[in-house]
């Protein structure tokens, strides 16, 4: 029975032109686990025409860059990413100056089933399904998926926990990677599927206001510490009461409100960890105009009041510094 995937992979092997850079992932992943997971927040410059033997999940999380495949130009932002095969010729632009998070992802086909690396050994058809989708010419490639709602929160979450794995690297974390790469991938194949058939009406419409929304939650993001009303943002905005919590809700997964408390108690974090501050000025300093509600919803974020979690820290950053 012959290997699908070394078929394809043969297939999809293309004459390079000289000013195109191949990496390999025996040197860019290396041999002892095929697949990497990272965090990206470098801005400006551009990786010019390349190719690489292995595939290639690009995440945006923040920011925004362009990227080119077939000779056509792509504008990725916040929600978006792409998968790239084996070989596909892209390139990607990113902004100088422009505040940027991407998670990537890159692995080898023998990742998903160890099979795949032997050319005259056959395999199922059900692991090679998670690869199929994927395994194309430059010309098909899809070169942008956007996620909204749900899927787009639980992309999220997966390639989050992939990366905490990744760093970790605690027992069995092999088997969580792939667990979570699969679902990761079974995700966007259907998004895919969906953007192929042109989508639903109501998907439509929410990627034409995806700009829209953009804007919105980087006014949040700069204006956090203020006092911010959901009513003002409607009328900054331009849109009812209703449809901008709708929109909000699909773009987020979350509520406005709950949106907020997130990223405050998600930068009360940081300036614990990171500032002499007290428990005040941080509560104050996020927005929270009561500290005993601050210390309240803090703690029903992390497990533990804000005095705890700086105790907490502190006490894992002198145990690192005696064994250094």
């Amino acid at each position: 029975m012959e290997n699908p995937i070394q078929a394809a992979h043969e297939s999809a092997q293309p004459s390079l032109s000289s000013d195109v850079t191949l990496y390999r992932g025996e040197l860019e992943i290396g041999t002892l686990l095929p697949f990497k997971v990272y965090r990206w927040t470098q801005a400006g410059g551009s990786s010019a025409d390349h190719a690489h033997d292995y595939f290639q999940i690009w995440y945006v999380v923040k920011g925004s860059f362009q990227h080119t495949i077939d000779r056509k130009t792509y504008q990725m932002m916040k929600g978006n990413l792409f998968v790239i095969p084996p070989y596909a010729v892209h390139r990607v632009d990113l902004i100088p100056g422009q505040e940027m998070e991407i998670i990537g992802c890159e692995f080898l086909p023998h990742f998903i089933n160890e099979h795949f690396q032997r050319p005259n050994e056959g395999t199922d058809r059900f692991d090679y399904s998670y690869l199929e989708q994927f395994m194309v010419s430059e010309d098909e490639v899809i070169p942008k998926v956007a996620l909204l709602g749900e899927a787009d929160a639980e992309v999220t979450r997966l390639l989050r926990e992939m990366l905490a794995e990744f760093q970790q690297g605690e027992r069995y974390y092999e088997l969580v990677l792939k667990a979570n790469l699969l679902k990761l991938l079974s995700i966007i194949i259907r998004q895919m599927a969906k953007q192929r058939g042109g989508g639903s009406e109501e998907e439509d419409r929410m990627e034409k206001f995806r700009g829209l929304m953009m804007g919105a939650l980087n006014y949040i993001h700069e204006h956090y510490p203020e006092e911010l009303r959901l009513e003002g943002l409607c009328r900054q905005f331009n849109l009812s009461k209703s449809y901008f919590c709708a929109l909000f809700k699909r773009y987020t997964g979350k509520t406005f409100n709950d949106y907020l408390i997130d990223l405050r108690i998600r930068k009360a974090a940081e300036m614990l960890l990171n500032t002499d501050s007290t428990i005040t000025e941080i509560g104050y300093g996020v927005g929270f105009n009561d500290i005993a509600y601050f210390s309240r919803i803090f703690k029903r974020h992390t497990g533990v009041s804000p005095s705890q979690f700086k105790r907490n820290a502190l006490s894992v950053q002198s145990t690192h510094q005696a064994k250094s």
